[in-house]
């Protein structure tokens, strides 16, 4: 992801309100920079998806990072957002992405993400063997399921 995706980066994310947090422009250049994955997915030349992911000892400051560093300390990779273009959703893609985020993450032991407790999201990570190790409770009434996928040999 560079300084020329974020644009199509935003539209993107502003189609999976209610799934993943808003984002404005400062705040993406600022997490892609920051990001050990910050990943256009792209589809002839099209955006069609993109992800992010953090590392323990970043400067990430999200919510559910600091209870899996509290929980797993420096043993995960964190999937802080995959958006997929709505027309490509459930073609694969984000099996893909996973797949390649599942290998990055080996050296970490895991995998974690927060999911919106309650949506197909929660069903997909379900699938691919992530379990909940929490419930997370946030300023705004919200509640996002914390989910775990271990990746030991």
């Amino acid at each position: 992801m560079t300084a020329a995706d974020l644009g199509a980066v935003l539209a993107l994310n502003g189609t999976a309100e209610g799934l993943v947090e808003p984002l404005n422009p400062d705040r993406l250049d600022w997490l892609r920079l920051i990001a050990a994955h910050a990943v256009v997915v792209d589809l002839d030349g099209v955006p069609a998806g993109f992800v992010l992911t953090f590392t323990p000892g970043s400067a990430y400051d999200g919510l559910a990072f600091e209870a899996f560093t509290r929980t797993y300390a420096d043993r995960f990779l964190l999937v802080e957002r995959i958006v997929i273009a709505t027309e490509h959703r459930r073609t694969g893609i984000a099996t893909q992405v996973y797949r390649a985020i599942e290998r990055a993450a080996k050296p970490f032991d895991r995998a974690v993400a927060s999911v919106p407790t309650d949506t197909p999201a929660l069903t997909f990570h379900k699938t691919r063997g992530y379990e909940e190790v929490a419930k997370q409770h946030h300023p705004n009434g919200s509640i996002t399921t914390l989910v775990s996928k271990e990746l030991s040999d």
